[in-house]
């Protein structure tokens, strides 16, 4: 029996669903409605300030909605939207303590790393990071995270200089370069 292509991505292809629920935030409140998605989408919110997609994103991530038993247990990688700088170190130990086994690959390297333009900042201490600087090294993160289903990339352009932003735009628009040819390295 010959398969169509569409047959065979038909059974690799994950589906992933969530329900309707809300979540309050002092006098704002999210309504969402149930969805679903493949992990072979790429879906981008735009709307304006204020309107919730980082909450959206967050309740997708795993935060509590207002019913509890609507809470998410995705495996997600999450960029958030805004980033402070704790850790105590250089770009170089933060990559190799949270993500070291994408960060020694030779093709995230390439295909993440080398685009993000990490290697000039590397032995820079974290906690000295430009706001840009800062956002570069969390997408790098968060493509670097292990046994992960879903990438969450909130706001991947904020503080990224323009010469940047092509990067981390082309790189979020087509992860699927790096993400699918390394699948068996990201589920260590």
């Amino acid at each position: 029996m010959v398969e169509t292509a569409d047959e065979i991505l038909a059974d690799k292809t994950r589906h992933y669903s969530y329900p309707s629920m809300t979540k309050t935030l002092g006098g704002f409140k999210l309504t969402v409605e149930e969805g679903s998605f493949t992990d072979s989408e790429i879906i981008v919110m735009l709307g304006e300030n204020g309107t919730g997609k980082t909450t959206f994103v967050r309740l997708l991530a795993g935060e509590e909605p207002d019913d509890p038993t609507d809470k998410q247990s995705m495996a997600v990688s999450l960029k958030p939207q805004t980033i402070s700088p704790k850790f105590p170190g250089t770009v170089r130990i933060l990559l190799l303590k949270q993500i070291k086994s994408a960060f020694m690959n030779a093709q995230f390297q390439s295909d993440v790393v080398k685009p993000m333009n990490i290697e000039n900042i590397l032995d820079q201490e974290v906690k000295t990071l430009s706001g840009g600087e800062l956002q570069r090294v969390a997408i790098v993160l968060a493509l670097g995270k292990p046994n992960v289903n879903v990438y969450l990339i909130d706001e991947p352009s904020s503080y990224v200089f323009e010469r940047h932003g092509q990067s981390s735009r082309e790189l979020i628009e087509n992860p699927a370069s790096w993400i699918r040819s390394n699948e068996s390295l990201l589920r260590r």
